[in-house]
């Protein structure tokens, strides 16, 4: 399925967030998902090739995304802060999303990558308009930070078995202590960062996404 994109700026009340948008054309009231990208500290920014490739396979299941630049990474204003300031930014993103005209508010997902996943997480609990919620390679102690019982929304849990921030042991450990609905999906042979695996990674978030939104 076809997709328009349409770059923004999302304005917030301190600072611009640079952001591009992308819905299958002809749609109407569709389901979105947000898109979170790896630390900015490391480079990381919304045209990581993990995000584009889910981005493209959501597209084609007829769900819009949205990907975003945290504070002060691209066109984006601001400092970065690694950690408070982006999950501010996450939270506006997703008030942001809700007010889109095409969107149906009532289906609203969140995916993050690496640091992206994290602030998936975090921000998930502080808005309970997000359905559901996919983690990709969230690092290890930062999975460590979530109670249980917070994020009550479905979430698929994405690892590779070769991840070397994350022993594939501990996250099973960590993954198993979260609340149903919960799915986890291990990469054979899968590292933190997926090389020549992004399309798999991509087409079990999209799958997900289309089964709970």
């Amino acid at each position: 399925m076809k997709a328009t994109k349409k770059s923004l700026i999302i304005q917030t009340d301190t600072h611009d967030l640079e952001a591009e948008f992308s819905i299958p054309n002809n749609s109407n009231h569709t389901p979105c998902v947000i898109l979170c990208s790896p630390s900015p500290k490391f480079g990381g920014d919304m045209q990581n090739t993990v995000l584009i490739q889910i981005s493209s396979e959501l597209n084609q299941l007829g769900i819009a995304s949205l990907k975003f630049n945290y504070r002060g990474v691209g066109n984006s204003t601001g400092e970065t802060s690694n950690g408070p300031g982006e999950l501010q930014d996450t939270i506006e993103v997703i008030r942001f999303i809700e007010s889109i005209q095409e969107i149906d508010g009532s289906r609203i997902g969140i995916a993050g990558y690496s640091f992206g996943a994290w602030m998936a997480l975090d921000s998930s609990t502080k808005n309970q308009k997000v359905k559901s919620i996919c983690s990709i390679a969230c690092p290890q102690n930062k999975l460590s930070l979530f109670s249980t019982l917070e994020i009550i929304q479905p979430k698929l849990f994405i690892i590779g078995d070769k991840d070397h921030d994350f022993p594939l042991g501990q996250f099973q450990f960590l993954s198993k202590r979260f609340n149903n609905p919960k799915q986890t999906e291990i990469i054979s042979g899968g590292d933190h960062f997926f090389r020549g695996q992004e399309k798999l990674v991509a087409q079990l978030t999209a799958d997900f996404f289309n089964n709970t939104l």
